[in-house]
């Protein structure tokens, strides 16, 4: 198999850096016209490094995140086939613990994102309501995975 067939992965110099583990985005060819995109979890962890402090906040970052990977590798959000979104059950906040995890607010910031940027696609996704993320403070993260034909 040529390097032209195997997986790449990147870092877009506008999104936050992760740790040296991993990179954000991977482009893996499916064949010679087509590609499929995966995003590494995208948080509320902003350019700066500092973290929204509420999952509306975190959510809006992360999508904005998600486009900025989904378009280094030559991608929309029209191109996504599935979400998967990881939402912190107990994040500390008064009166979350009496609010399911799909109705604190992240998904109306979805739904706007994708009728603004994919004009209204909605790709079946997964919520999980998680004990905690890698990181003290998030509340949301969101896994992103694309194909984009030529």
């Amino acid at each position: 198999m040529s390097s032209s067939n195997k997986p790449r992965a990147f870092n877009p110099p506008d999104v936050p850096k992760p740790p040296p583990s991993y990179d954000q985005v991977c482009i893996t060819p499916i064949l010679p016209t087509s590609k499929f995109i995966t995003l590494a979890g995208q948080t509320g962890r902003l350019s700066d490094g500092s973290i929204g402090s509420d999952i509306k906040s975190q959510a809006k970052a992360a999508y904005e995140s998600v486009h900025k990977c989904l378009k280094a590798a030559g991608a929309t959000p029209r191109d996504i086939v599935h979400v998967r979104h990881y939402i912190v059950k107990d994040s500390g906040i008064p009166g979350d613990e009496d609010v399911d995890v799909v109705h604190r607010g992240w998904a109306d910031f979805w739904i706007e994102f994708m009728d603004k940027e994919a004009d209204g696609h909605k790709p079946p996704d997964t919520v999980v309501g998680v004990a905690s993320l890698a990181v003290k403070d998030l509340l949301y993260e969101v896994e992103v995975s694309a194909i984009v034909t030529s």
